[in-house]
């Protein structure tokens, strides 16, 4: 399922913004400090289940996601 990206995620290994977002190609990752590649579509993808466990106002259901349904913990 595709959510919008709320505010900043680090997930296998790539770091997702927000869309609008001032992007770069590659930050620190905040979990090993190497560097990672950026995405900055405003876009994630995540299994529903991967998506309940990010902390509240990360993400919410792309308004072209099945279910439209706000994701909250």
């Amino acid at each position: 399922m595709k959510y919008k990206v709320l505010r900043p995620i680090e997930h296998d290994q790539k770091l997702y913004l927000p869309d609008g977002a001032p992007a770069v190609e590659k930050a620190r990752s905040a979990g090993n400090g190497q560097e990672i590649p950026v995405d900055a579509s405003g876009v994630i993808e995540l299994e529903e289940r991967q998506a309940r466990l990010l902390p509240e106002g990360r993400v919410e259901p792309s308004k072209n996601s099945a279910g439209g349904r706000k994701v909250t913990q």
